[in-house]
């Protein structure tokens, strides 16, 4: 993702050279929408990662899921149907992002409107990562208790 927001800023500063740098909707402004959301979306992957690893090595242990079908058995709890549709809204988000407008970036009002569209993209690419986690987290807690209820593994 932040080799697609820096070909945004890189594209911003080689279409808008003009532009004084203290321009509200300068290149600094695109940098600073991605860094925001790259630091959102690694502090998600930061809190979530170790809870869902975790989260799926309780389920291993109590289905005794051996080596050779942890990853099958693992899989559907981290890609189903809906991170994948995730995954996909937040593809079509960044190629969105990339095929801005070249000619917007000739003035200060085009560029403000393609930050204002950057910095929703961005928004939604962040809330669509929390999303996913959301819904991992969520079906391996069910997966769990529904184990626990029934009070054995496989």
């Amino acid at each position: 993702m932040q080799v697609k927001g820096l070909f945004i800023v890189l594209f911003v500063s080689a279409n808008a050279p003009a532009f004084a740098q203290t321009a509200a909707c300068d290149a600094e402004a695109f940098k600073a929408v991605m860094a925001k959301a790259s630091t959102a979306i690694s502090g998600l992957q930061e809190a979530n990662a170790k809870a869902v690893q975790g989260k799926l090595q309780t389920l291993r242990s109590l289905h005794n899921w051996s080596d050779e079908v942890y990853p099958a058995k693992a899989t559907p709890f981290v890609k189903d149907e809906t991170t994948t549709a995730i995954d996909a809204a937040n593809r079509d988000l960044l190629v969105k992002v990339q095929s801005f407008d070249a000619n917007k970036a000739a003035s200060e009002d085009g560029r403000c409107a393609m930050l204002g569209e950057f910095r929703l993209a961005m928004d939604e690419v962040v809330k669509n990562t929390a999303a996913k986690w959301r819904h991992m987290v969520a079906k391996l807690d069910a997966a769990t208790s529904s184990v626990m209820q029934a009070g054995m593994g496989e």
